[in-house]
């Protein structure tokens, strides 16, 4: 089986219109070590030459992807979540969804100036939770130096947008 295989789709959800992609069968064992297995062969390349100091998982499934990464590169791991579910002092960014709009957070004192990121999530679709996260590590004065999604929606045409600010962009499978 391959990562694809995994990922099950549910028509007009969370509203009508949408085909939402659910990665969470991805979780199951073979599932899990074929997205680890990808997203080591895509990025270990970043971390041979300890040139990354930060993986960035975004809120909520990106945590299930970039946790482990993390974990085996020996890199830290920092969480960028939905607005309310952080204590201490935030940096914040509003941004627009394919059907609404919500707000990213991340603790100010995990980035730091000069830091080399990667971001990590399950999806990326208009983009916009990706680039409100490279947003913020960009206002820290930190760099993003890749971003991963298990899954890229290109005709809504966030990973261009991700590609057009120089940051290489990686995804497992395309709908």
């Amino acid at each position: 089986m391959e990562i694809k295989d995994y990922i099950r789709s549910f028509e007009d959800f969370p509203v009508k219109g949408v085909s939402f992609k659910d990665t969470a069968g991805l979780c199951s064992s073979h599932g899990f070590q074929l997205a680890n297995k990808f997203i080591s062969q895509k990025l270990l390349k970043y971390t041979s030459e300890s040139y990354t100091n930060k993986i960035i998982g975004i809120d909520a499934r990106g945590f299930i992807f970039a946790s482990p990464f993390a974990y085996n590169s020996s890199i830290p791991l920092v969480l960028a979540r939905k607005k309310g579910k952080l204590p201490g002092e935030l940096i914040s960014k509003t941004y627009d969804l394919e059907y609404g709009n919500s707000t990213i957070q991340i603790q100010k004192d995990n980035i730091e100036t000069k830091d080399h990121v990667i971001i990590i999530d399950d999806l990326c679709a208009t983009g916009g939770t990706i680039l409100a996260t490279i947003d913020i590590v960009e206002s820290l004065n930190a760099k993003v130096i890749a971003a991963l999604c298990i899954i890229d929606l290109p005709e809504l045409g966030g990973s261009n947008k991700i590609k057009d600010k120089g940051i290489p962009f990686y995804s497992a499978v395309d709908y």
